[in-house]
């Protein structure tokens, strides 16, 4: 059987205890803290800065370029016939026609007076105090 004694002795690593004794104030720790505080902060700031910048590029346009410039691309140009503009221009005719609803406009306004409501009254939100 094993017995585990407890004592209150303080365990001082040697190297804490050397920096203790070359900076009894602290003022070196402290230093060395907000230095490495502020340069996480600039470098968040650059990487927020310049985010924005990265995500505006568009890769494929870049890539694509590269590839116009290494192949020849043959540009097809289709001639629009005619019977293609009558075609569209009778859609769109028939669309704009179907969208008109032949009604009687007629507004009729009543004016209606409004009944005591207790919904926003103070009153009925206070409560007395139970005896």
């Amino acid at each position: 059987m094993m017995i585990l004694l407890l004592t209150n002795t303080n365990i001082v690593h040697k190297s804490a205890q050397e920096f203790s004794e070359l900076d009894p104030y602290g003022i070196s720790m402290a230093i060395i803290a907000m230095s490495v505080v502020f340069s996480a902060l600039v470098v968040l700031y650059l990487m927020f800065k310049y985010i924005a910048k990265i995500y505006s590029i568009n890769f494929k346009e870049i890539i694509s370029k590269k590839q116009k410039t290494s192949q020849e691309l043959i540009v097809k140009k289709e001639d629009t016939t005619g019977e293609i503009a009558a075609a569209i221009a009778t859609a769109v005719y028939l669309f704009q026609n179907q969208l008109h609803d032949f009604e009687d406009t007629v507004l009729t306004i009543k004016r209606i007076t409004k009944t005591y409501s207790p919904w926003s009254s103070k009153i009925y939100g206070l409560r007395k105090a139970p005896k």
